[in-house]
């Protein structure tokens, strides 16, 4: 069997249902095969950028490897930043790229082992024809196991050689690391038991039902409220206790009834800086953090105990432990200064959009009543990110998908697309910056076009780079060259194939809710935005 032939069948007897990528002469043939006489689903994206951050959106809501092709030499390091994103939001991609076997003047020759490790994703380098399944096999195993992008490197001529296939499958273990009684959780239920007023966050490692219902029953257990981390957003959505995001965008109230605990319990989470808000939040506490991965404790904050185990396995033994040693409940929920954090979570339905400026929060909110509650929600970078994050809400954290990892802005949309085409019967919406709608929107919104992907972007429009037009202005300095003159986004989607409109007063909206509701797919909404009255970025 030819190689090319064989990287296509390992794709197929793996359950691999879709390849997102950009053609070139080192992995067409593969892909042609796998598409034409294997029945595969092949995206094509109109930048490696775009096809890497799309294989990253599939894996982020599907919860599977996503992959992704391109060929060799530059358009591998047109992929360098989707790679740095993957790694930074520890996503499982294997990026199929091409190399040049031999001529060392080959215009796109590159030392492309170097480029990708220096963004911290991993290389499995395939050895020869007669290994490319093994080693293909390894890159899938990594990527899995690591948590981040792996880039496969075969050289583009393996594709016409011959080499026998033997069926080689790869397994996703789950992982499986039951709490046993330890000193570790020993000294993990003394903090607990020790605190007066008490704080539990969920990470994304604790987003399973099981997780939600064992820390939950713990956090009942103890009398403390609920908060989880940026990328869990809404798991605890409709408890009792539940004060929202723990970080740069925790409401006034949930800031103050976290200044005024004294522990935080962390199950599934790491506590980076952008949670903690530079450590800020968890500044004279006590720390418990529970993870199935020994490497996220103590990387961003040292704890005071910290147990390697699932979130299920612990939440139950150390409420049994409790429950043993007859500890009382904080009851730290019942004080005025959680309450008053509760009241200002629990949601509130939206007000009826009325004639007058745009306001980021007065969009966000309609936009949360009027789209389908079951709805997957991507967000780009851009001043607009703290409202979106507090005011559209998600039924499953899984469902939402955090384009910037990396701090760059221009990824949303081939998250999106990704996204999207994992879960093909929600309506995915974006919710993106002008500016990072041209820096990557508009590559590929064309790419949802031709997908008839079931995507609805929304672009909060203020005709400049925000964050750096409100540097200017903070210092008395001239904005302008921040600021750009775009076009009228509304006839450019109608141009690309499909449907914009444009918000130029609140009064609009009813066009924008009307174009929902007919399902003109894929949507651009170009809300324009005056730049001096955008709200503060979330960090």
């Amino acid at each position: 069997m030819k190689v090319l032939e064989s990287v296509a069948q390992f794709m197929k007897d793996n359950g691999i249902t879709t390849i997102f990528g950009v053609l070139g002469d080192a992995n067409m043939f593969y892909i042609d095969h796998y598409v034409r006489m294997l029945g595969g689903k092949y995206v094509a994206a109109a930048h490696e950028a775009g096809a890497t951050l799309m294989a990253l959106g599939y894996a982020s809501v599907s919860g599977r490897v996503g992959v992704a092709s391109v060929t060799q030499g530059p358009a591998l390091i047109n992929a360098l930043p989707a790679l740095l994103e993957g790694v930074r939001g520890r996503l499982s991609v294997v990026l199929l790229a091409g190399d040049i076997s031999s001529s060392k003047t080959h215009l796109q020759s590159l030392a492309q082992r170097e480029l990708v490790l220096a963004t911290g994703a991993g290389f499995e380098q395939a050895r020869g024809p007669e290994t490319v399944i093994q080693d293909l096999h390894s890159a899938f195993r990594r990527a899995f196991a690591e948590r981040r992008p792996v880039v496969f490197n075969m050289p583009s001529d393996y594709q016409w050689s011959s080499a026998p296939y033997v069926p080689t499958l790869f397994k996703l273990r789950e992982r499986h690391a039951a709490a046993l009684d330890s000193q570790d959780l020993e000294d993990a239920a003394g903090v607990v038991a020790g605190s007066k007023r008490p704080i539990v966050v969920a990470g994304r490692g604790a987003m399973s039902t099981q997780a939600r219902q064992a820390v939950s029953a713990f956090a009942r257990r103890i009398g403390a409220p609920v908060m989880t981390t940026l990328k869990a957003k809404d798991l605890f959505r409709g408890e009792d206790c539940n004060i929202g995001v723990l970080g740069t965008v925790s409401s006034p109230e949930a800031v103050d009834a976290v200044l005024a605990s004294d522990c935080i319990i962390g199950f599934g989470a790491s506590l980076t800086n952008n949670t903690t808000s530079k450590k800020a939040l968890v500044q004279g506490k006590r720390v418990v953090l529970v993870n199935d991965d020994a490497a996220d404790i103590d990387n961003h904050h040292l704890v005071h105990a910290g147990v390697v185990g699932d979130s299920v396995s612990v939440a139950e033994r150390m409420t049994y432990w409790l429950d043993e040693a007859e500890v009382s409940s904080s009851r730290f929920s019942d004080e005025d200064v959680v309450q008053r954090a509760i009241e200002a979570h629990r949601p509130r339905p939206a007000t009826m959009v009325v004639d007058g400026e745009n306001d980021v929060r007065a969009i966000v909110q309609r936009l949360d009543a009027v789209v389908d509650a079951d709805r997957i929600l991507v967000t780009d970078g851009g001043r607009y990110l703290g409202e979106a994050w507090t005011h559209v809400f998600v039924s499953d954290p899984r469902l939402f998908v955090l384009g910037h990892n990396s701090g760059a802005i221009g990824l949303g949309m081939s998250h999106a697309i990704g996204a999207a085409t994992a879960e093909p019967d929600r309506t995915t919406l974006l919710i993106t910056g002008d500016g990072g709608f041209m820096m990557g929107g508009l590559t590929e919104f064309n790419t949802a076009v031709r997908a008839k992907l079931n995507v609805i972007v929304v672009m909060f429009n203020d005709s400049s780079y925000g964050s750096e037009h409100v540097q200017f202005r903070d210092r008395d300095m001239d904005p302008s060259l921040a600021d750009f003159e775009w076009p009228d986004f509304a006839p450019v989607a109608d141009s690309l194939g499909g449907h914009g409109v444009t918000v130029r007063t609140l009064a609009d909206m009813a066009k924008v809710e009307a174009a929902i509701e007919s399902g003109k797919r894929p949507l651009l909404v170009d809300v324009k935005m005056n730049p001096d009255k955008m709200p503060p970025p979330p960090w």
